[in-house]
């Protein structure tokens, strides 16, 4: 039987500012395939908050992350939409 991944505690802010999420994000939102060779968590969940948030809805505004996409992805947390 496969052993379980470590985890780790994180925040929503530290996903959504990591380059997986980013180019998962970018990858839907431009209609790119799913790597499958891309296995980091944060890839993946960047490619279904792409999904979940509105298309006029950045990721980032300026520098900083988008505080109403934080709110959005928070609230796909808590509803298993993201896990």
């Amino acid at each position: 039987m496969p052993r379980q991944v470590p985890t780790k505690l994180t925040s929503v802010r530290a996903i959504m500012a990591s380059p997986e999420f980013r180019l998962g994000f970018q990858e839907a939102r431009n209609g790119i395939p799913f790597d499958w060779r891309n296995g980091a968590w944060e890839y993946e969940r960047g490619r279904l908050f792409a999904h979940l948030a509105p298309l006029n809805m950045p990721l980032r505004v300026g520098q900083q992350i988008n505080p109403k996409a934080v709110t959005l992805l928070e609230a796909a947390f808590k509803r298993k939409l993201v896990i």
